[in-house]
């Protein structure tokens, strides 16, 4: 089972990586709701676009690093 959560999270921070490298702003703006602290949080990627790549890009890089670590197939019970 720890090997699928890990996948899983490898798989959303690869697709999230990917989103923000190639849309910056949008995908920023896109999660700009809830509390004012995440808004100014999501603000703050929106109006750095290179910045926000350079981190999605990064974030695409440990996604795969994470997933290459991993058993090929999950434990047994």
């Amino acid at each position: 089972m720890k090997v699928l959560i890990a996948e899983s999270v490898a798989m959303m921070a690869i697709g999230d990586g990917v989103l923000g490298a190639l849309f910056p702003v949008q995908h920023s703006t896109r999660w700009e709701f809830g509390p004012e602290p995440w808004r100014k949080c999501m603000r703050m990627w929106a109006k750095h676009p290179e910045l926000t790549r350079a981190v999605s890009l990064l974030q695409v890089v440990a996604g795969v690093v994470l997933a290459s670590r991993l058993r090929s197939t999950p434990s047994k019970r």
